[in-house]
């Protein structure tokens, strides 16, 4: 009788410390599992529960900053007093246009992100145009680029430098040199072929011409449309070999 109790007392040691040998894996197990995750998915949960903290109490129609609108073809100069500004920003935007300092009209763009300013008022001289686009919650944009045009309504000075009116050139290749200047920056022709004009506003043009009277016609019109005219005559002759 005392054998069958001490076995019995073995085996339930045996099983008894089968279940604490289990116990104590499965407490280390859980242990390095949750060690693990924390040490992997830690920054992402944090960023997670700050990101819901940063902007728990935000607005879904609060301020969200607007990219600057932007201005296309816009001329360097114009002859007249008033003048029709185009752009491009964000759709369906506000845009503010300031005009020598001061906030002077704006518009809505349409569904492509155009927008246009008709009939825009300028003064004599340089001009200084901006625009700002605005967003959700009235917050502007930071200004588009500045515009500096500049209202000129004189027509360019034209200087022949050579030949001069009257004037007999003599060579085999019945070609004429004309060389001048004008005042300020503009497109030159003479007898109708474009002119290259350096930095300086000078130009030179060699022009074939037949024997004879001949006929130069030099034309000049600036940035701002502004156009004048000289003509004067000289006679070619060609020298004989």
């Amino acid at each position: 009788m005392a054998k069958k109790n001490y076995r019995a007392s073995v085996k339930q040691e045996e099983e008894l410390s089968k279940k604490l040998f289990f116990l104590v894996f499965l407490i280390i197990f859980l242990v390095s599992f949750f060690t693990i995750a924390v040490i992997k998915y830690a920054p992402k949960i944090g960023g997670l529960f700050g990101l819901v903290s940063v902007h728990r109490n935000e607005d879904p129609n609060s301020a969200v900053a607007v990219p600057a609108p932007l201005f296309v073809n816009a001329p360097e100069a114009t002859n007249d007093k008033t003048i029709t500004l185009e752009g491009l920003a964000e759709p369906t935007t506000k845009i503010k246009l300031y005009v020598n300092g001061p906030e002077v009209t704006s518009v809505i763009t349409d569904i492509e992100g155009k927008f246009t300013f008709p009939d825009v008022e300028l003064i004599d001289g340089k001009n200084t145009i901006f625009a700002k686009a605005v967003g959700n919650g009235n917050m502007e944009s930071p200004k588009s680029q500045t515009l500096e045009i500049r209202v000129d309504k004189d027509s360019p000075e034209i200087e022949i430098i050579s030949p001069k009116p009257g004037d007999t050139v003599r060579n085999l290749n019945k070609r004429i040199t004309v060389t001048g200047k004008v005042n300020e920056k503009a497109e030159v022709r003479v007898n109708e072929r474009l002119a290259i004009l350096k930095p300086d506003y000078s130009f030179e043009i060699l022009l074939g011409v037949d024997e004879g009277s001949v006929e130069i016609k030099i034309e000049a019109t600036d940035l701002a449309g502004n156009s004048s005219e000289e003509t004067i005559k000289v006679t070619y002759q060609q020298k004989s070999n």
